[in-house]
């Protein structure tokens, strides 16, 4: 259900979990863990009084959805289509879900799978929590989910996919995720889509980066098109999950995250695809690897970067490029086990207490790179190990979780683990967004106006009044409120339903008309002058219509013989005392 309230909190009670723009950048979307997710609109911010922030038209509670009755759970993913016609949420729970634009209605319930079949293949949906959806970026009945049970799932939300207990069933698996040895692993990772749709990239638990094919005939659920195992360890023992991961605006690199360590590394895509059906790939990429602890152990093809001085004590930290591609920022996360001083605060006030946000330039791919060599021989390649070009202060004693980059408005918002939500914007490079609220200010009280509203009625005078000057127009109220249609079948159903669409009856065709109208497009009158032969009997001019009538009389008699007058009629020959004496003459007869 959602909250329309008049005043919503300002602020949430929980960390922002994830976060996301709509396609053409006029909302914002952020899930948080107390289960809730808020809409912001960015047409119709105003600002709060005596105050700079700006409250979300809708707030939707994931524990009062009727046709969930496992709880609230905290939003772990979030994704729009590629309309923005409607939104697609995972959560903790296996049963992700698509809401309208609005996040009014709930569009599609997903299956829950078999937890007591061990094949992922063999069940109809998640087994486990779901880590991250996706839309395809041009189909919009297209969309893909991801969760702790290791499987990469497609679903058809078009309204033709099939159902249980009016529930999706799963439309098709594209992956079932593996360690190096084999072993079933978990997608501890969000999931993100190629720009051209046809593949996706995951992270596991056990520290790997898979590339798998989602569209087409290629589709293979047991081998990957690329992986790279053991990608945040620097030759060490310990494995480290790969936490977030994401492709960039042109679909040549990819960005991963873990939280055991402090780095966002860059890797060339199709270096992955390329050296993962090679012989020498696994001992390229080992677990001992060619650093031998001092360095990155993948070679620089590869590893085209590390940035560096990101400390992540959060599985949702993420990272974003920009729209170019040239640029990659993230957020810094605070300690929690640092000791704290009396007033809340970490002890010290020094920079470790402020959650920020840092950008890193990236190189050049190796294409422009030989293209400025020219006729050179391009230097030995070798990992880049990035430090921050610039860095910015968000918040004091809260860590930076969500970071998103949207391409056409060039903003950046800002997700913290106090609940706070910033949108970050250049009044020369930026375009909406954020600037339409910003340009709003609130207007200052001047003496005139605070006279007015000491003197304004209150109780009951103040309701007779408000409710006498309140325009109130008729499409805003519930009961005028056309809820959208969910489905493709519904629509199609009430098509063909004769009521609801004010079909006409069709003309009666054939030699026997049984019912139905005269013909196409012939109305009563028509029908009658026809059946009357109307237009040959049409020359009475001049005749009286009494003679006229009296002619169909001629020959004819309409009335009884009982009125032509005073006619004796025989009715009996016998009275009924003769008839008896007669009978019993005759029986003596026949005695004697």
């Amino acid at each position: 259900t959602s909250s329309d309230g008049t005043n919503p909190p300002l602020q949430a009670n929980a960390s922002v979990s994830t976060l996301c723009f709509e396609p053409s950048g006029a909302r914002l979307v952020a899930g948080h863990r107390d289960g809730t997710l808020r809409f912001y609109d960015f047409h119709g911010m105003k600002p709060s009084d005596k105050s700079s922030s700006y409250p979300p038209f809708r707030i939707v509670d994931s524990d009062n959805d009727p046709l969930d009755q496992t709880g609230r759970h905290v939003i772990t993913a979030l994704g729009p289509s590629g309309t923005g016609s409607s939104w697609i949420v995972g959560t903790t729970s296996s049963q992700p879900k698509v809401l309208d634009r609005e996040g009014r209605t709930t569009l599609f319930y997903f299956l829950k799978g078999d937890s007591y079949v061990t094949d992922a293949a063999k069940t109809k949906g998640h087994t486990a929590g779901v880590t991250g959806v996706a839309f395809h970026p041009f189909i919009k009945e297209t969309c893909w989910t991801c969760g702790l049970d290791g499987s990469i799932r497609q679903w058809d939300v078009s309204g033709r996919g099939k159902t249980e207990f009016n529930k999706l069933v799963c439309q098709k698996m594209i992956g079932k995720c593996k360690n190096r040895k084999g072993q079933r692993t978990q997608v501890v990772s969000n999931l993100s889509v190629h720009p051209n749709g046809r593949k996706v990239v995951v992270g596991t638990a056990c520290g790997s980066i898979q590339i798998w094919n989602c569209f087409g005939v290629g589709v293979n659920a047991s081998r990957p098109l690329g992986a790279v195992y053991d990608a945040h360890n620097d030759g060490g023992t310990a494995t480290r999950p790969v936490t977030y991961v994401a492709f960039s605006g042109d679909g040549e690199r990819i960005a991963s995250r873990s939280e055991g360590d402090d780095t966002v590394r860059i890797w060339d895509v199709h270096r992955i695809e390329k050296e993962f059906g090679s012989s020498s790939f696994g001992r390229k990429h080992g677990a001992r690897g060619g650093g031998g602890g001092k360095g990155p152990q993948h070679p620089p093809s590869l590893l085209l970067a590390i940035c560096k001085g990101l400390p992540a004590f959060n599985e949702t930290a993420n990272c974003a490029f920009s729209p170019d591609g040239r640029m990659v920022c993230a957020g810094t996360s605070i300690d929690p086990r640092a000791k704290r001083s009396a007033g809340g605060g970490v002890s010290g006030g020094g920079e470790d207490s402020f959650g920020k946000i840092k950008f890193y330039e990236l190189p050049p791919s190796e294409e422009k790179r030989s293209k400025a060599a020219g006729s050179k021989k391009p230097k030995n390649r070798v990992t880049a190990v990035l430090e921050p070009v610039e860095e910015m202060i968000i918040s004091r004693n809260s860590s930076v979780l969500g970071v998103q980059w949207h391409p056409k408005l060039n903003q950046i918002a800002v997700g913290t683990s106090n609940g706070i939500i910033q949108v970050l914007y250049d009044p020369n490079l930026s375009t909406k967004g954020a600037l339409l609220p910003a340009s709003r200010t609130v207007r200052q009280s001047d003496g005139l106006s605070d006279l007015l509203r000491s003197r304004a009625p209150t109780g009951s005078a103040a309701y007779l009044s408000s409710a006498n000057s309140n325009i109130i127009v008729p499409n805003a109220l519930p009961l005028f409120r056309e809820e959208p249609r969910a489905t493709r079948k519904t629509k199609e159903r009430e098509r063909k339903d004769p009521e609801k669409t004010r079909l006409p009856e069709p003309p009666v065709t054939g030699g026997i008309k049984t019912g139905g109208k005269m013909g196409g497009g012939v109305n009563f009158t028509q029908y009658i002058v026809e059946s009357t032969n109307y237009v040959n009997n049409k020359n009475i001019a001049g005749k009286d219509p009494r003679e006229e009538l009296f002619k169909y009389s001629e020959g004819k008699n309409y009335v009884s013989r009982a009125y032509e007058g005073d006619v004796q009629r025989i009715l009996a020959e016998k009275t009924v005392e003769e008839e008896e004496a007669d009978l019993k003459s005759r029986k003596r007869q026949k005695t004697k």
